[in-house]
């Protein structure tokens, strides 16, 4: 059996690596294999997390998700890796990585695994694809396949060789949904001043959209120019993303202190307006708020920085706790499309098989990893749905050819 695989990303790698004694060829477009997994993770390759559901990730058909996880699990990945040779690690938020902490590591020891199964041919773009005859053309070749594994990943991360451009190559014989940038930051309407950018804080931001709570995270918050990023951002960054396709009113609301509720915090600050009453409020919040977005915090709440404590009215009071509990912004847009971490939309889940990867609409081709539909969370889990989805198909294909 002639198995050809387009891309030599994390899917296509891992498919390459859990196959044996099977005649696989493997087209990718860059000089190298698992360009794009070098980035992930910044350098460092977060591949699972040991807090993982079908919640966290997204898909047009939401039953897609449940059998290929349940399949390979985040548990069967780290045991794979571990045999492999890659000693594995994980910190308390259930985030998993090499030992090393090095995307490398992993690209390495997948290749060095894969190839022994696989013959990997570099350079080659894909410039048509022919169902019916079951032909691949590349700019310098033609390839004849029994079985055709797309494993091309979404429209992020271009320079890595995901482009988008096999979305064109299928879309007459195979459904799509429509791609949008996830897991990246956002332009908001009100801006901070230039003093508050990329001043970063830890806090809560909640995602609110047509008035409706969605999500919220607790971790590191940025300021920049332009609007919001930071990892709490990005923990939210599928749901926002969504919304905005959708064209819904979309807010993050940022509480800097959410180890208070709203009264306890409110108590919290009343005792220091009391004990220092004679001093501005800019000096009283001197030690409660970073420096660089005080200014900024008064401004909103209309409170001028030499109002002394003892001037603090019931308006003021109410304006900073609002400011300081849930200061708003309204998104506007996605900010940086460039290195957005995943694509939110792709080949349609609703027309592959859950249990072989197999499209229904043509046969013979499998799609798997990130240019089919499935978005996960920030933290891990789009590699390993990679993981999971190669080894659904690479197991069917094996059980072909026994």
């Amino acid at each position: 059996m002639n198995i050809l695989v387009i891309g030599a990303g994390a899917a296509g790698l891992f498919f390459a690596s859990f196959m044996d004694k099977h005649d696989v060829r493997l087209i990718e477009k860059n000089e190298f294999a698992g360009r794009k997994l070098l980035a992930t993770g910044n350098g460092r390759c977060n591949f699972t997390n040991l807090n993982f559901s079908a919640k966290n990730f997204k898909a047009n058909n939401k039953y897609f998700i449940q059998y290929p996880i349940e399949y390979f699990t985040n548990k069967d990945l780290i045991k794979y890796l571990n045999e492999i040779g890659i000693a594995t690690t994980n910190l308390a938020s259930g985030r998993c990585y090499p030992k090393t902490m090095s995307s490398k590591t992993v690209r390495n020891a997948l290749f060095l695994q894969a190839k022994e199964n696989a013959d990997f041919i570099f350079n080659e773009e894909v410039i048509s694809i022919d169902f019916k005859n079951k032909k691949v053309k590349t700019k310098s070749d033609t390839y004849i396949y029994d079985k055709l594994v797309i494993a091309t990943g979404g429209i992020t991360l271009k320079n890595s060789g995901s482009d988008g451009k096999i979305f064109d190559l299928i879309k007459n014989d195979i459904p799509l949904t429509k791609m949008t940038y996830a897991i990246t930051n956002y332009e908001t309407e009100q801006k901070l001043s230039k003093k508050a950018k990329g001043t970063k804080v830890t806090a809560k931001a909640s995602l609110i959209v047509d008035g409706n709570f969605i999500k919220s995270s607790i971790d590191d918050v940025i300021f920049q120019d332009y609007g919001l990023t930071g990892t709490a951002i990005l923990d939210i960054s599928n749901d926002l993303s969504e919304s905005l396709v959708k064209k819904r009113s979309s807010y993050i609301y940022i509480d800097f202190f959410p180890e208070f509720s709203k009264k306890d915090f409110e108590k919290y600050l009343e005792s220091l307006l009391t004990r220092f009453a004679k001093r501005s409020i800019k000096d009283i919040l001197i030690g409660v708020i970073n420096e660089k977005l005080l200014e900024d915090i008064l401004k909103i709440s209309h409170i001028k920085p030499d109002k002394r404590g003892f001037e603090i009215n019931d308006k003021d009071f109410k304006n900073l706790v609002n400011s300081l509990k849930s200061l708003s912004f309204k998104i506007s847009k996605i900010h940086d499309k460039e290195n957005a971490q995943v694509t939110l939309g792709g080949v349609d889940s609703n027309f592959i098989n859950p249990a072989t990867m197999e499209s229904t609409k043509v046969k013979d081709v499998f799609f798997i990893g990130e240019c089919q539909d499935v978005a996960g969370d920030c933290g891990g889990y789009n590699i390993s749905w990679a993981a999971s989805s190669a080894k659904v198909a690479s197991d069917y294909l094996r059980s072909l050819d026994v």
